[in-house]
């Protein structure tokens, strides 16, 4: 039997990260125009640095929607972990 009442946790990660996004195209001029989109070749990301964590606890139940509209907040559990050094 499958238990519903099963909780899930959100994890989101925030930050900065270097990377390398190369495109392919048949042309110069479709090259150097910065707004047309090529063929992805491939994405490098480097040096991660991670400013902060959240954390979420998610019970799998939907608000209505005149909660939505008053503007009421949800009842959700939020864990923000902080990954600075700084003090």
């Amino acid at each position: 039997m499958i238990d519903k009442s099963t909780k899930k946790v959100i994890r989101t990660k925030y930050g900065d990260a270097n990377f390398k996004y190369v495109e392919s195209f048949d042309s110069v001029k479709k090259a150097a125009d910065p707004s047309s989109e090529g063929e992805l070749v491939e994405v490098v990301v480097q040096e991660i640095k991670w400013d902060h964590t959240k954390v979420k606890e998610h019970d799998g139940r939907h608000q209505s929607a005149t909660t939505e509209a008053d503007g009421q907040t949800a009842k959700e559990k939020w864990v923000v972990c902080s990954n600075s050094t700084e003090s």
